[in-house]
């Protein structure tokens, strides 16, 4: 593919509602008409709908379900959380390649890519990351703070996705502690964080995560058909995967920018009313210790305290819960 192409396709995204010339195209990237021709027509090909109109132009009708950098970055550029980012078609896993990337880098980032091959949640569960469905990303962030600040990370950025989801859908959008968001009592977004730490500190959190944004009800299969849905599926229509990922990074940035600056405390009433695990039974699993009893409170370091059916009541730090 030309190296222009991911410049065409932002010029031809940003001027979504015109026509926009060759000669414009052209001459705003230093080429001629004939590059920007075959640039076109490639991008077509990919299954880009263009209507290219003598004496008027080209203007972008649609995309396929692929993300193109050229439209990412500056959508997430406008927000302050990362010094680049990087666009896959196909990954491993965007998390092991944020791990990959942390060799001699200091920055902070985000990888995203169409599919995941090897994708995989907490407790090393498998995470189907299909291509064109769903929203696959990890991020890097350099949060100066101290260890004992890291327990509440999850619980803010979990905020910041349910927040970012809650205006694609009328139904209620809720978090189950400490790293899931639920739609309708089905799991619809999970994620994974990990540490790099040294003597001296926290060198990196490597956040991965995976939301089932355009996925339909075939698409999940065997048990997952009863435990997950998608962002499509409540709310009846096929999702905008940029103008999500533009609401999902600026929900993020304001809620890790929170995270950084202010004690979990000013935001614990706010992420209980927004928890999907008072006033049942469930079981609760921590370092494959298994407990049962009821959620009755969250602390304010982020632990969630619960309280056993015979009225033991115990802290726990990040554990499996089953709803």
């Amino acid at each position: 593919m030309s190296k222009y192409s991911k410049d065409v396709i932002q010029m031809l995204y940003e001027h979504q509602s015109e026509y926009i010339s060759g000669q414009y195209i052209a001459t705003q990237l230093q080429i001629s008409r004939t590059a920007v021709k075959k640039i076109i027509d490639q991008l077509k090909k990919e299954g880009c709908k263009i209507e290219s109109m003598n004496q008027k132009g080209h203007r972008l009708i649609d995309l396929p379900d692929k993300w193109y950098s050229g439209i990412v970055k500056p959508l997430v550029e406008e927000q302050d959380c990362f010094d680049h980012i990087e666009v896959y078609t196909s990954l491993d896993s965007t998390q092991l390649k944020a791990k990959q990337l942390l060799v001699g880098n200091n920055d902070s980032y985000l990888i995203l890519s169409d599919e995941q091959t090897k994708g995989r949640g907490r407790f090393n569960r498998p995470w189907k990351s299909s291509r064109g469905k769903g929203l696959w990303m990890s991020l890097v962030l350099r949060p100066r703070v101290p260890f004992s600040m890291i327990t509440t990370f999850n619980l803010f950025i979990a905020l910041g996705i349910k927040e970012a989801i809650q205006p694609f859908t009328d139904e209620i959008v809720t978090v189950k502690w400490p790293n899931d968001v639920y739609i309708n009592g089905r799991k619809v977004c999970g994620f994974l964080t990990e540490m790099v730490a040294n003597n001296d500190g926290i060198e990196a959190v490597i956040c991965g995560i995976g939301i089932n944004m355009n996925h339909l009800s075939e698409d999940f299969q065997g048990e997952l058909k009863e435990k997950a849905t998608s962002i499509r599926l409540s709310a009846n229509t096929k999702i905008n995967r940029y103008s999500f990922l533009k609401e999902l990074i600026i929900n993020i940035n304001k809620r890790y920018n929170q995270f950084v600056s202010e004690p979990f405390n000013h935001i614990r009433q706010e992420y209980i009313d927004a928890s999907n695990i008072w006033d049942k039974q469930l079981k609760f699993t921590e370092n494959e210790n298994l407990y049962i009893g009821k959620a009755i409170d969250i602390d304010k370091d982020g632990f969630l305290i619960i309280e056993e059916e015979n009225g033991h009541r115990r802290k726990l730090m990040s554990a499996d819960i089953e709803l």
